[in-house]
């Protein structure tokens, strides 16, 4: 999770594909186009800060919920998720996510 977060923040597109799982419907996506677009994603946003609240794994399957402090045009669009990430080829990839309220 730390090192998507830090991803997005440095607009590593590449690397923000790679880390995604096969079965994330992104995936489907021209991987050029989704690469420059996560990586524009930066260009909009500042991201501050990341708090892991908690996370655990079980086998190949892990959960992290997180809050992010994130601002676009000086706005606070902060927000908490419960990210679902397997285990591929060795390796944790983002799965899926939830956005948490409160």
């Amino acid at each position: 999770m730390r090192s998507r977060f830090s991803a997005f923040a440095l607009g590593l597109g590449d690397y923000l594909v790679d880390t995604l799982a096969r079965e994330h419907a992104d995936r489907a996506l021209p991987r050029e186009a989704l690469a420059r677009e996560l990586a524009q994603i930066r260009d909009r946003r500042r991201f501050m800060g990341l708090e892991i609240r908690e996370s655990r794994e079980s086998g190949d399957e892990g959960w992290v919920t997180f809050h992010a402090r994130v601002f676009e045009k000086g706005k606070d669009v902060s927000f908490a998720e419960r990210s679902r990430f397997v285990r591929e080829d060795g390796a944790w990839r983002y799965a899926s996510g939830e956005i948490e309220e409160g």
